[in-house]
């Protein structure tokens, strides 16, 4: 009975969650929550092909939808999120913010997603540095580089090599890269 009990609330406070993920969706799109319900199915294959939950799926769209992405892009963004988050062990927030900075950054289009885990993640398979200090150095140096000409694959592995050397945190080798940036394009002009 105790075990029974324990599944029920369980079982209803998973709804309740998920329900309070769709109204945050709800609020800042033109969907009804009913509407969300009704995508639940695809939230669900989607998830369950990423290794994630329903609640994260839902989190990571309403992140994209809070910044004004149609439904197409989000449900691009939402599988590449869920796949950066599950290769690096990042949360969904951060997983999200690592891919909207490098996106944002490098100009890149919503298609090139995929482009940004293939190279975080092919960059940590090869070197002594994880995904998420590939991610997190990207954030401190994405929109300098592409100022300075740079592609997102030579910025990422120049963070890379740098981090692999010198063992040092990833928001140290971020900066330094931007200030190297900066006295480059300095003495260019």
């Amino acid at each position: 009975f105790y075990i029974a009990q324990r599944v029920v609330k369980s079982a209803y406070q998973s709804v309740k969650e998920l329900d309070a993920s769709m109204n945050k969706i709800a609020v800042v799109t033109e969907m009804t929550t009913k509407d969300l319900w009704d995508q639940i199915d695809a939230y669900n294959k989607l998830a369950s092909a990423m290794g994630a939950t329903v609640k994260g799926s839902y989190d990571v769209a309403k992140l994209y939808y809070q910044q004004g992405k149609s439904t197409k892009d989000v449900n691009t963004l939402t599988t590449e999120t869920l796949k950066l988050a599950r290769i690096s062990g990042l949360e969904y927030g951060q997983a999200t913010d690592f891919m909207t900075s490098a996106l944002n950054g490098f100009k890149l289009e919503v298609k090139d997603a995929s482009r940004v885990s293939d190279i975080y993640s092919n960059l940590a398979a090869k070197a002594a540095v994880d995904t998420q200090e590939i991610a997190y150095a990207m954030t401190k140096t994405d929109s300098i580089a592409k100022n300075a000409g740079m592609s997102i694959e030579n910025t990422a592995a120049m963070l890379t090599q740098m981090m692999e050397t010198t063992r040092e945190a990833p928001e140290n080798i971020g900066t330094a890269m931007k200030t190297i940036i900066a006295r480059f394009a300095e003495m260019k002009e």
